[in-house]
């Protein structure tokens, strides 16, 4: 379930999410340049070098799992948005709606015993 403002891949014709690794690089580029640094600073953050950032933006390189979680520590980013573009306000948002709707169903099930003992 994703929102209208979230990006999900491409899919093949089985179904499966495709991995753009063009769309991570500017992902990740587009935050750096957020926080003001350089590659060789975001680089420093993530363990790995400024000129590898660089490739990783211009999606040049692959990187690894640890890498890419490295790499969201470094620019408080979820794993989510950095390889999906899941946003972090779409979790909130389906977090608060699977609330709401467990609060819905505990009320519904208090009315539901409130009226049957009503009705003995």
């Amino acid at each position: 379930m994703y929102c209208e403002n979230c990006e999900t891949g491409d899919r093949t014709n089985d179904g499966i999410t495709q991995i753009q690794y063009a769309a991570i690089g500017a992902r990740i580029r587009s935050r750096r340049l957020e926080m003001g640094l350089t590659q060789a600073q975001l680089g420093r953050l993530a363990g790995v070098s400024g000129s590898f950032v660089g490739h990783l933006e211009r999606a040049e390189k692959i990187p690894s799992v640890e890498t890419l979680m490295r790499l969201c520590i470094g620019m408080d980013m979820s794993m989510d948005y950095l390889v999906m573009g899941v946003r972090r306000e779409c979790e909130r948002t389906r977090c608060a709606l699977y609330e709401e709707l467990r609060e819905l169903l505990d009320r519904y099930t208090r009315n539901k015993s409130g009226m049957t003992k009503m009705t003995k």
